[in-house]
């Protein structure tokens, strides 16, 4: 009931992204990938869909997750995501913790004079070093693209890959494989289990 509760919130985010950004979003959330369904059985489904938008769950976060979500969910893994990775209330939130020092022992009042403050020289901030952001970016993305294209091309040349639709069918085969994986065959857990046991042999000998 209490988790129902608090997804009126991110519902209410993406409510309102639809209506003041449009189509094509791209929401990235820690639990993105059950939010999903959270969201399509929600009055906004519908219109969520229809815009071409999907779900995600944050890079760093994306890790913790199996890889089935992973390969599904990951920034790494959507293409055009470009080189965001969704973590700026983490990093928000990171730099808050040095409040801490000086609302310790300060009065509600005081503690929350002090956090809106920091929310909005942060804002400030962000705002000021606007132009520099997108310059990095920028350069960032343009390097990657010259030096890492390359490599890439020298790789698949040097494995004996086709091109690049060979890529994109692996992982739609690797998808389709992690969607239908199932439990372990009793033989391939009995043969993991014998080489662990061997090598513990192994250790001890």
């Amino acid at each position: 009931m209490g988790t129902c509760y608090r997804a009126k919130y991110p519902l209410a985010i993406v409510a309102r992204a639809l209506q003041a950004l449009g189509p094509r979003l791209l929401a990235g959330f820690d639990i993105g990938c059950s939010f999903s369904a959270t969201l399509d059985s929600s009055s906004l489904g519908k219109e969520f869909n229809v815009s071409s938008s999907r779900c995600c769950v944050n890079a760093f976060h994306g890790y913790s997750h199996n890889y089935s979500c992973q390969a599904r969910n990951h920034p790494n893994n959507i293409e055009g995501m470009g080189l965001e990775d969704l973590e700026g209330m983490e990093r928000i939130f990171s730099g808050s913790n040095q409040l801490a020092t000086v609302t310790r022992y300060a009065t509600a009042y005081r503690r929350r004079l002090f956090i809106d403050l920091y929310l909005r020289q942060w804002d400030a901030d962000k705002y000021e070093n606007l132009a520099t952001w997108l310059y990095n970016n920028y350069v960032q993305a343009m390097k990657i693209i010259d030096e890492e294209t390359f490599a890439l091309n020298h790789a698949m040349e040097s494995l004996g890959i086709a091109g690049t639709q060979e890529l994109d069918r692996w992982q739609a085969e690797e998808l389709d494989y992690l969607q239908t994986l199932g439990k372990e065959d009793d033989y391939d857990v009995m043969a993991v289990a014998y080489v662990e046991r061997l090598q513990e042999l192994d250790d001890i000998r």
